[in-house]
């Protein structure tokens, strides 16, 4: 039985040829709806790679070009492998904006006096309305929220703007991404002598229904803290779309099914031989992940979501696991909601060590009553780590995700004079390292300050990533600093931020005969699952 789609706002209720064609096609890139296939399943556009001069792609048994996309017009014939450029390009125009407060579509009256306030500060302030909505299977999903943003300028110079002003007004701030004119130029795709070029954006599929399209040499390993990349050849059903990157160069992404998507997806983000109710779990949480993230990231790029750790691990076809998928399949249309509606904000990472930590630690922001930080054990209550030292003495045995070696407890030996050359390359005035002190942490022991003490000078490092970075490319910010003068020593826990589900927690749970919805319950307070579709 097929399931009836309620469309609100921006949602597609069911695919229809030329859907993503005719002449808004770009358009219908750029926005944040998405469409649902004949199945009841959402097609999701994903990225594959930007920045590139040229993409080859290739498939076995011949290559279906669309102009207009899927149900458009097509040339068809049996050449296999494609080359594909841009010709004529103009970069994008964006600028960035200051959002300096944040309010619900409904609130009409907030959104109005907080036009009004930012006015008579001198500001021409402007709303972005950003997430999108919809309903199915009984409920409403809206993730929507205005911003309130004032003081323009141009790419690159937002951040340090929305700075100025978060001192000046004592506001939480961030930055607005404003598409004020998409890039623009002719795709050209080459096949022996056949020549193919058309305005702005190409469509690939294969021409065997049973087969996936190759992408040649899309970068891996992308993202997060660890600091190595790599390239490798990746396979991806549905369509492939080769369009205009920001600064004119070619971007591909994936416009591919929700369960395709989700069955290259968790067996990414966790251990295929997890216990069936930790893939479970995984499952349902990177669905909600992706519904929640559509329309309020990427926001200026013509697909829905990034294919790196800053969205979700999507690696495409060719690995999948029979048991991911039996998972994704089992949770089909399954998402966590708040239980005072909505769905969740996800979170998770590989290890938290032991203990969660709160959203609002990491990232900044508001405080999530969903993600806050606990010890990662049976007992599983509100607490903060006191006392590092004998933190990370514990037993492993003491917490659900304590069997995995060198992710539950690591050690890192930095020398002095390594450190100061890396420190070096963002903070030259420092000089040579001196000492580490942890200015700031968070409930789980994080360090959100650390301040560099050098010959020269000091500097305050804020920010779990870019600590980590700076560092080497560490597994976590929880760690306790010893000097013995040529070296700093390091010994920490966890791997990732540790905000949500710690996924080796959950395998832990699992391993203890949790059910996914008991793991999703401990990771995520306050919510509840329900099936979409």
């Amino acid at each position: 039985m097929v399931r009836t789609l309620v469309v609100l706002s921006v949602l597609v209720a069911v695919a229809r040829a030329d859907e993503t064609s005719a002449t808004d096609k770009l358009r219908i890139l750029y926005s944040t709806r998405f469409t649902f296939t004949d199945d009841g399943l959402p097609l999701v556009t994903v990225e594959i790679m930007g920045a590139r001069r040229d993409v080859r792609l290739h498939a076995k048994g011949g290559v279906v070009v669309r102009p207009d996309g899927v149900g458009g017009s097509s040339i068809d014939g049996d050449a296999e492998a494609w080359t594909i450029t841009a010709e004529a390009t103009k970069p994008a125009v964006i600028q960035e904006w200051t959002v300096v407060e944040t309010l619900g579509p409904d609130d009409a009256a907030g959104i109005t006096a907080a036009l009004a306030r930012w006015k008579d500060r001198g500001f021409e302030p402007r709303t972005f309305e950003i997430g999108t909505v919809f309903g199915t299977g009984g409920e409403i999903i809206d993730t929507r929220e205005v911003r309130i943003a004032i003081d323009p300028v141009p790419a690159g110079k937002g951040a340090a703007r929305a700075g100025d002003h978060a001192k000046r007004y004592g506001v939480r701030t961030s930055v607005h991404e404003e598409l004020v004119r998409r890039p623009s130029g002719v795709i050209v795709a080459r096949s022996g002598a056949v020549v193919i070029r058309n305005p702005s954006v190409l469509w690939f599929q294969p021409k065997r229904a049973t087969e996936a399209l190759t992408v040649d040499d899309v970068p891996t390993g992308t993202g997060g803290s660890q600091l190595e990349t790599g390239h490798e050849d990746r396979r991806y059903w549905g369509s492939v779309y080769l369009t205009l990157d920001h600064d004119g160069s070619l971007v591909a992404a994936n416009a591919v099914p929700e369960d395709k998507l989700l069955a290259g997806l968790v067996p990414a983000e966790m251990y295929p031989d997890a216990p069936p109710a930790a893939l479970e779990a995984q499952a349902i949480a990177a669905r909600t992940e992706l519904l929640q993230k559509i329309g309020r990231r990427n926001l200026t790029d013509p697909f829905l979501l990034c294919s790196t750790q800053q969205c979700q691990v999507y690696a495409g076809a060719g690995k999948e696991d029979p048991r991911t998928t039996r998972a994704v399949d089992h949770t089909r249309g399954m998402v966590l909601l708040r239980d005072g509606g909505g769905l969740v904000d996800i979170r998770y990472s590989a290890s938290c060590g032991g203990h969660t930590e709160d959203n609002d630690a990491i990232w900044g922001g508001e405080p999530d009553p969903s993600l806050r930080g606990r010890a990662d054990s049976p007992g599983g209550e509100l607490s903060r780590v006191t006392d590092l030292d004998a933190f990370l003495a514990e037993d492993p045995k003491d917490a659900w995700c304590g069997h995995a070696k060198g992710k539950f407890r690591w050690t890192e030996t930095i020398a002095v004079a390594d450190l100061s050359a890396r420190v070096a390359v963002e903070y030259p005035d420092v000089g040579r390292v001196r000492d580490l002190i942890a200015k700031q942490r968070g409930t789980s022991g994080r360090i959100q300050t650390l301040t560099i003490t050098g010959d020269r000078g000091a500097v305050d490092v804020i920010g779990d990533l870019h600590i980590r970075r700076l560092l080497g490319g560490l597994k976590s910010t929880l760690f306790a600093i010893h000097h013995d003068g040529t070296a700093f020593v390091l010994r920490g826990a966890g791997f990732g931020h540790g905000v949500g589900m710690c996924q080796l927690g959950a395998i832990g749970m699992a391993e203890a005969a949790k059910s996914h919805d008991e793991i999703l319950a401990h990771y995520y307070r306050g919510t509840h699952l329900h099936k979409l579709y």
